[in-house]
C-alpha cells in the first residue's frame, strides 16, 4: 500500500466569500403580515373579491358625482319606467315592458318622455331614478355596516381582553352577561332599541352593534386565555410590565389576525341585518334609500316590474358573496397551518 503524501499543492485557497454564501439564506425574510399577504395573493378568488368590493365602495361613495339625478326627486309622470339606454338594442334596456295582458308597450312614448332623457335602471312607483337610489342606498348600507362593525370592535375587543386576562370571578361574571344577551334574539333586542330611540341612521348603527359585539368578545377572550400562558407574557409580568402595556404591546398584535377576520365576517352580517330591518319596515325611514328599502319597494311590484327588485337584490348578493369570499381568503392567509 503506497503512502500518499500531502503537500502544500494539495490544498486550494478558499475564496473570501464562500463562507458567506454557505450561510446565506436564499429565501427572503418575511414578517407574519408579509407572509399573510403572500398567501392572500395566491388566493385568486379572494383577490378578485377584494377588487370587486373596492370598486363597489368607490362607486357608492362617489354617488354624489356619479348619480345622474337626485335620488329623492319625485316625478309622478315618469313612474315605473323600465330601464333604457339611449341608442342601444340590448334586451332589457330598450325601454319596453309588458302590461298585465302580456302586450309589450313603450312607457317612454306613452308618458311623453323626451327621447334624450333615459333612466339606465328605470324608475320606481314615485318616478325616482332607480340607478341613483341604488348608488345612495349602497353607500348608506356600507356606512351602517362599517360603523356598526367599528362600534362592535370597540366594545368586544376590550371586553374580551379584560374577561380573559382577569379570569376567575371577573371572567365568570362577564361571561354570564354575555350569555344573558345571547339568550335574547337579536331581532327582539333591535326592535326594542328602535322603539326607544328615534328612528334614523344612528339608531340602526347602535341597534346592530348592541347585539353583534358578543361574538367578537368571545373570540378575543378565548385567544387571550391562551396567550396569557405564553412565555413572553409571563416574562413581561415578571419584569413588572403594566397590564395596559402588555395588552397593547403583546396581546393586541397577536390578536390582530382574529380581529381582522372577525371584522370582515361582521361587515356582511351587518349589511344583511340592516337590509332585513329596512325590508320589514323598521329600518331607514323614508325617503332615504338603503338596499333593504329598495328591496321592500321592489317586491310590491315584482310580478309586473321585476327590475325594481332584481337590481338592488343583485347588488346585495354581490356584496355578501364578495365579503364572505374575501373573509375566507383572509382566514386561510392568517392561518399558519394552511399551505
Amino acid at each position: 500500500m503506497t503512502d500518499v503524501k500531502i503537500t502544500a499543492a494539495s490544498f486550494q485557497k478558499a475564496q473570501s466569500d464562500q463562507s458567506k454564501n454557505q450561510e446565506k439564506i436564499s429565501a427572503p425574510s418575511l414578517t407574519f403580515f408579509q407572509d399573510a399577504v403572500r398567501r392572500l395573493r395566491k388566493n385568486k378568488v379572494a383577490v378578485v373579491s377584494f377588487f370587486i368590493l373596492v370598486l363597489i365602495a368607490v362607486v357608492a361613495f362617489c354617488a354624489p358625482i356619479l348619480a345622474p339625478r337626485d335620488p329623492n326627486a319625485q316625478n309622478a309622470n315618469y313612474a315605473n319606467l323600465p330601464p333604457r339606454i339611449a341608442n342601444t338594442d340590448i334586451p332589457g334596456f330598450r325601454g319596453k315592458s309588458k302590461n298585465a295582458a302580456g302586450v309589450e308597450t313603450n312607457p317612454y312614448i306613452t308618458n311623453n318622455v323626451p327621447h334624450d332623457q333615459t333612466y339606465i335602471l328605470g324608475t320606481d312607483y314615485l318616478g325616482r331614478d332607480l340607478f341613483s337610489r341604488i348608488l345612495y342606498g349602497t353607500r348608506l348600507s356600507l356606512i351602517i355596516a362599517v360603523v356598526a362593525t367599528v362600534v362592535d370592535l370597540l366594545i368586544g375587543l376590550p371586553y374580551g381582553i379584560i374577561s380573559g386576562w382577569k379570569g376567575g370571578r371577573v371572567d365568570t361574571f362577564m361571561q354570564r352577561i354575555i350569555e344573558i344577551i345571547s339568550s335574547v334574539p337579536n331581532l327582539i333586542v333591535v326592535i326594542l332599541l328602535l322603539l326607544v330611540l328615534k328612528p334614523g341612521l344612528s339608531s340602526i348603527i347602535l341597534a346592530i352593534a348592541f347585539s353583534s359585539w358578543v361574538t367578537m368578545a368571545r373570540l378575543i377572550r378565548a385567544q387571550t386565555l391562551q396567550l396569557k400562558e405564553q412565555e413572553y407574557i409571563l416574562a413581561s409580568i415578571t419584569l413588572g410590565e403594566s397590564t395596559w402595556k402588555i395588552a397593547w404591546k403583546h396581546l393586541i398584535p397577536n390578536l390582530s389576525s382574529t380581529i381582522i377576520i372577525q371584522t370582515m365576517f361582521s361587515i356582511p352580517t351587518a349589511i344583511f341585518f340592516e337590509a332585513f330591518l329596512s325590508f320589514i319596515g323598521i329600518g331607514i325611514p323614508a325617503p332615504n334609500a338603503s338596499l333593504g328599502t329598495l328591496l321592500s319597494d321592489g317586491q310590491k311590484a315584482f310580478r309586473f316590474l321585476p327590475y325594481q327588485m332584481w337590481y338592488p337584490a343583485a347588488v346585495l348578493c354581490i356584496l355578501m358573496i364578495a365579503f364572505n369570499l374575501f373573509a375566507d381568503g383572509l382566514r386561510d392567509a392568517f392561518d399558519p397551518k394552511s399551505d
